[in-house]
């Protein structure tokens, strides 16, 4: 199986290998996926220019853990704690590990629930395949709103567009989360966007006509799905993240936000998300 490795700022974590040749970057701090790459080397998910390596700062780019809160779904600080946290592996072979994060005195201080949260991620042949799977532990119902904030690579984001959405209703952050229905047959890129839509459909493609590929999220029991790209300004105001940066990404973040999850004492919940890349 991998080894732990020391990956980018001395942090640990571990390497994987597909049978195909893909390969994974994942670190303990935030259970985070901060490189997948073709088997010839190319870049899948995206990593800021200007990614900070200092836990508990959480990683820029990648895929963060949003969890046990969305954003500001709720009275935690931005994104919940999953994605501050040192996880640590439970079981991992050549192209899968799985992490653990379980409830501390600190977590308890400011969200009172026993949890174990176990995330698998896995390189199936050319696809990443990620599972995580919550159980509460004790203490009560659980609810708690959660997203995979994947920022995928792409060559020109102003020429990317994001199909599958049409009929759709979202909630557009940029306007103090109005509900809004997409009309549309894709979703472009010509400023900020930074919508979630609401019950989608089980697969999305963010097509990326100069990259000549199309990435595809498909998700089980995550009804939501997050759109953003910060555009010009807002890429400027954020430290961890280069000024053009915006021009190479765009997240499509799988979620359950409308409606919380709520889990019973003892109970268990699931969610996966898988990715997958098309030449054209």
């Amino acid at each position: 199986g991998p080894v732990e490795t020391p990956l980018a700022g001395g942090l640990p974590g571990v390497t994987l290998v597909s049978s195909t040749g893909c390969t994974a970057q994942v670190y303990l701090h935030g259970g985070h996926v901060a490189s997948w790459r073709t088997s010839e080397g190319d870049d899948i998910i995206f990593l800021s220019s200007e990614a900070v390596f200092k836990p508990p700062k959480a990683i820029r780019g990648g895929i963060p853990i949003c969890f046990p809160q969305f954003s500001d779904f709720g009275p935690l600080g931005q994104h919940g704690f999953a994605r501050n946290q040192e996880w640590r592996v439970f079981k991992q072979t050549h192209d899968s590990v799985t992490m653990h994060l379980t409830a501390t005195k600190a977590t308890l201080a400011i969200w009172p629930h026993r949890f174990e949260c176990a995330y698998t991620v896995a390189l199936c042949g050319g696809d990443m395949v990620t599972d995580l799977v919550v159980t509460n532990q004790g203490g009560g119902p659980m609810t708690f709103t959660t997203a995979l904030h994947t920022y995928l690579k792409v060559a020109v984001a102003a020429e990317a567009r994001v199909e599958g959405l049409k009929g759709t209703k979202y909630l557009d952050s940029l306007k103090d989360r109005d509900t809004c229905d997409e009309l549309g047959e894709a979703v472009g890129f010509s400023g900020e966007v930074d919508r979630i839509y609401l019950n989608i459909p089980g697969k999305l493609d963010l097509v990326d006509p100069v990259g000549g590929r199309t990435i595809s999220v498909t998700t089980q029991n995550l009804p939501d799905a997050v759109v953003w790209n910060p555009w010009i300004e807002k890429s400027r105001a954020t430290g961890d993240l280069g000024d053009d940066d915006y021009k190479g990404f765009v997240c499509v973040e799988a979620a359950a936000i409308a409606t919380p999850v709520v889990v019973e004492e003892g109970a268990t919940w699931t969610c996966q998300q898988t990715i997958s890349v098309a030449k054209h």
